[in-house]
């Protein structure tokens, strides 16, 4: 990596934009969270995939997750300036994963070379998941076997994609759109107001392998995500959950179910009544018909066989107010 792709700090990058929609107080509360959970329970939670994800022990998956968000500062989950506050109704609202522009070399020099998946997991541990891409350690280096350029930063850092889209990008309009709308009844001019009062993440803490393609997930992604979750919905003080992506509804339920038969742990299980699974808010799959699942039917006393993701969160909204 060249010097001419070093970036500023944290605090300056988020200085030169604009300030207003965001609470960085909050953020940085994300960033210093340390999940505390007991090893052999994740362990429990991911057999038998724990062994294929990582060689490390559930302690080593603990401290890397912990220091993923001071290692990868551009990820942190946005929150909105107005996020409530004490026991006010909070919306952590989730999709899937971000992706790079054509250009990345990021994935090509070494990962997309490897051939088996214990390969890939191994590479992605070390040199993504347990590597420190903190501003200051953002340099030159011959033992990365990744490099990050500025332009790669800007399309993987929340906080800048949402400001930056929210404002003239009207596909990103679109899926904020049909994500709000069903909860808080708004119209158009009132989506950028409405995001300063939730928060926004993608589920997968790597982005995608090709530009605008659904990340192709690890073993290893799938692990540190779901904990990651626990972890960002214990900092913002356990909000509603909305995932809109069908590819993060299959992986987060299947460790959420495995995790729910772990009786004697519950101070990190996110409750059923605070989750919501959604489609992706293309309008495509926002509106395209699905089969309704027998926990839906007995969660929002659905009729009908068959649903759309705008309806089902329509009834969750009915559940929770």
């Amino acid at each position: 990596m060249s010097e001419e792709q070093l970036y500023e700090t944290y605090e300056q990058k988020v200085n030169t934009l604009e300030d207003e929609i965001c609470n960085h107080e909050k953020m940085s509360a994300i960033m210093d969270k340390d999940l505390k959970i007991d090893s052999k329970l994740i362990e429990a939670i991911f057999k038998p995939y724990f062994k294929k994800a990582t060689k490390e022990n559930g302690d080593q998956v603990i401290k890397v997750l912990n220091n993923f968000y001071k290692y990868h500062p551009f990820l942190i989950p946005f929150v909105g300036k107005d996020y409530p506050q004490n026991d006010k109704k909070k919306f952590l609202f989730v999709m899937e994963s971000h992706y790079l522009p054509d250009s990345s070399s990021f994935y090509k020099l070494h990962y997309n070379m490897l051939d088996t998946e214990e390969e890939k997991n191994e590479w992605l541990k070390n040199q993504w998941y347990d590597y420190d891409f903190s501003w200051k350690e953002l340099q030159s280096s011959p033992e990365s076997e990744i490099s990050l350029c500025t332009e790669d930063i800007d399309y993987i850092c929340t906080e800048s994609v949402v400001k930056n889209n929210i404002k003239n990008n009207n596909k990103f309009k679109a899926l904020f759109r049909n994500m709000l709308k069903p909860i808080f009844n708004i119209e158009d001019d009132q989506i950028e107001n409405t995001i300063k009062s939730i928060a926004f993440m993608n589920y997968f803490l790597r982005p995608s392998e090709c530009t605008g393609v659904s990340i192709k997930g690890k073993d290893i992604d799938e692990l540190f995500s779901y904990l990651n979750l626990i972890r960002v919905w214990k900092a913002l003080g356990e909000p509603y959950i909305i995932i809109c992506s069908a590819k993060v509804k299959k992986s987060f339920n299947r460790y959420w179910k495995k995790h729910n038969t772990i009786l004697d742990e519950f101070e990190n299980q996110i409750p059923e009544d605070n989750l919501c699974l959604c489609n992706h808010p293309s309008n495509r799959s926002w509106n395209r018909k699905r089969k309704v699942s027998e926990a839906e039917k007995e969660k929002y006393g659905l009729k009908n066989e068959y649903t759309t993701s705008d309806e089902i969160l329509g009834k969750f909204k009915e559940s929770i107010f």
